[in-house]
């Protein structure tokens, strides 16, 4: 056994017997929780994946921060997190001791075996492309979207380069804006010696090859007069292929400017496009998502890779010596492949996720649901783990809600608009589907549609017909008895535009239509009992609706409303008509109470206590905040997401908050400890 292989299992089992010492062994979804959280639940959206340099190690970054698997098992090995940094890009150390991520500001490195942070460096220049380790591991190269490049001693923390090309300096780049001849796609290869050539695509087609440190046009080439949407180099500088729209995918010879190969005819834009670390693999995403494997010395295709996996893949990677193609989805299925005959290597499922749609807490505080791009995945409180396998579900399953007994989940899409006008008479339907599932087993029960229509006269005596999306909130009230939604559709009539549309969800028929708003509705809100129902939009209002008899019950001045909760008591109401204000009504008595104002990031979402006494509200900087609503102090910030908090859930005895942002990651959170004490 070599020395490389003892290093690599002697890291591996530090990590296993670290966790082992600590109790983490089965319960990765405890495992480095930021401080007041409970429990994990999914680990985030994927942003990079990595083969360590022996292949025996899988990094998956994500928004909860950088996971390590066993790439022989799949089995879960470490997570490195800050708490506060998103994570992209990932690379490993020469010698696989040392691990390395980031997506803007900060970089972070590892040390592999103790998990201890050893440095981080600062990032300016926009979002990470690309992050190596070079000069055999003593320096950290940092390569941006923007093509800068920047250079640092892993041991000192001093930067050693931080270059970009002369026609992206504030000159170079004025006289670019000036001259309406802005690129659309770049890349920029430097050599060992810190010069190289810069790279630029044009709406005509035209790609310019500029000496990256004077700026001189060196050669131009020309492809079908088109948008370039995608320029990179082969890794030793030689090659150049270009991605066109409505053309086929390019080769040029560098050297001499000559188009030497066209592959596929549909490349997708903007889709996985590189080559492999040794030069001799270029690897291409069609418009079907096919990923297509083209020997670069033949310019001949070599095979495909199986795609057939849950989601679609979002990420990939080459191994050290190129051998081995690493990929995850969408869904955080990852794959291993031969990258010289396509065979499947591994497959295994993670808990990553993608897009949180919705999110809901069981009756007796046993179970989340949480709904994502495709799915719904349903979770044990405590201890926490994953109770079935994920349930496919549509597109965006916009709200969930559990049934009064806990066995079942229900879920909601966008509704549709179905217009159709014919002899002066408009008919007019809002429609959607409702889908029942065990929670036990996550096989779906039943499905049944839901439906209002609405015919008027008019004066139109010719025909026509619409058929559009409703992408308006969908709330459920929190026995699951009642749903609601807005029609913001602008081709609706008069009598039907801008109204609040109520189902009785048990009957599946319209139970009321909400009239009285003026603009587009934004916000819907129930109280936690059901009985009442309040709006606010663009128009100004807020109104407070008797869900049982429709009737308005109360018109509140509060400006353009985003978002809203109704405390648990009926009595108070928060919303936000700006980013950083949130404002509290006396809805017994219609009166206007104080605003909360400070630091409160843009307000994404609001949430009362059982007891109406705290309000939480979660914002577009992945904090969450908690205020004491006679107060107006904020008791505590809490960090633990990185991306914007969607959901804001109590349990139902008031003791847990379970918290879900955009990525797709949920936390379950002491609200005891988080309140200081005041449950």
């Amino acid at each position: 056994m070599n020395t490389k292989n003892l290093l690599t299992i002697s890291i591996l089992m530090l990590i296993y017997s670290s966790f082992i010492s600590n109790g983490y062994a089965q319960d990765n979804n405890q495992l480095n929780l930021p401080e007041g959280a409970i429990a994990r639940y999914g680990k985030g959206k994927v942003k990079g994946i990595q083969l360590s340099p022996d292949g025996n190690v899988i990094a998956v970054s994500s928004t909860s921060g950088v996971w390590l698997y066993d790439a022989n098992t799949g089995a879960e090995l470490s997570l490195f997190t800050d708490h506060t940094s998103q994570f992209g890009t990932v690379a490993f150390s020469p010698d696989g001791k040392i691990l390395t991520s980031g997506t803007f500001e900060n970089i972070l490195l590892w040390d592999i075996a103790t998990g201890n942070k050893l440095n981080s460096f600062r990032n300016d220049k926009g979002r990470i492309k690309d992050l190596s380790f070079t000069e055999n591991g003593k320096s950290l190269k940092c390569e941006n979207h923007i093509d800068s490049v920047k250079l640092w001693d892993i041991t000192t923390g001093k930067k050693k380069l931080d270059f970009r090309p002369k026609s992206l300096d504030s000159f170079g780049r004025a006289l670019k804006l000036l001259s309406g001849n802005d690129h659309t796609a770049s890349d920029l290869f430097l050599n060992k010696e810190n010069r190289g050539i810069y790279a630029c695509g044009y709406d005509n087609g035209k790609i310019h090859l500029e000496d990256a440190t004077t700026g001189k046009n060196i050669k131009t080439l020309q492809g079908r007069k088109d948008h370039i949407h995608q320029l990179v180099f082969s890794p030793d500088g030689n090659l150049l292929v270009s991605n066109i729209s409505s053309d086929s995918l390019r080769i040029w010879d560098v050297d001499t400017g000559q188009q030497i190969a066209a592959l596929i005819d549909d490349p997708k834009i903007f889709g996985i496009l590189m080559f492999s670390k040794d030069g001799k693999t270029l690897v291409c995403q069609r418009k079907s998502r096919e990923l297509m494997l083209w020997d670069v010395a033949t310019k001949r295709h070599r095979c495909s890779l199986d795609i057939h996996l849950d989601g679609t893949i979002s990420v990939l990677s080459f191994s050290e010596d190129s051998k081995r193609i690493i990929g995850a989805s969408n869904i955080g299925e990852i794959r291993i492949w031969d990258s010289n005959t396509g065979d499947v290597l591994l497959t295994f499922t993670t808990e990553h996720t993608e897009i949180l749609t919705s999110l809901a807490y069981s009756p007796d505080g046993k179970h989340i649901a949480s709904g994502h791009i495709h799915t719904i995945r349903l979770w044990n409180t405590l201890p926490p783990y994953q109770l079935s396998k994920r349930i496919y579900a549509t597109i965006f399953p916009q709200a969930l809600v559990f049934s009064p007994e806990g066995n079942t989940v229900i879920h909601a899409d966008w509704f549709r608009y179905h217009q159709t006008t014919r002899n002066g008479i408009t008919k007019e339907n809002v429609v959607n589907t409702l889908s029942i599932w065990n929670t036990s087993t996550g096989h779906i029960l039943s499905e049944y549609p839901i439906e209002s229509i609405k015919e008027t006269k008019n004066n139109n005596k010719g025909s026509s017909t619409s058929n559009l999306s409703m992408p308006s909130e969908v709330i459920f009230s929190q026995n699951g008895y009642m749903l609601a939604t807005a029609n913001n559709v602008e081709r609706a009539t008069e009598e039907t535009r801008f109204t609040v549309l109520l189902w009785d969800v048990p009957l599946g028929k319209i139970h009321h239509t909400l009239k009285g708003h003026t603009d587009r509705i934004k916000a819907l809100a129930f109280t936690p009992n059901g009985k009442m129902l309040a709006s606010g939009g663009d128009d100004g209002t807020i109104r407070l609706w008797d869900v049982s008899t429709g009737t308005q019950l109360l018109n509140l001045p509060s400006g353009k409303t985003r978002v809203m909760a109704l405390s648990p008591d009926g009595k108070i109401l928060a919303s936000t008509n700006s980013p950083f204000k949130i404002q509290l009504w006396d809805i017994v008595n219609g009166q206007q109470m104080t605003s909360i104002q400070g630091n409160n990031g843009t307000v994404e979402v609001l949430a009362f206590s059982h007891d109406s006494k705290i309000l939480v509200s979660g914002s577009w900087d992945g904090k969450i905040r908690l205020w004491g609503v006679t107060t107006n102090k904020m008791l505590s910030t809490v960090k633990g997401h990185t991306t914007d908090i969607k959901a804001l859930v109590f349990s139902e005895d008031g003791k847990s908050i379970a918290s879900g942002s955009s990525d797709g990651l949920v936390f379950l959170w002491n609200a005891k400890e988080l309140s200081n004490g005041i449950f």
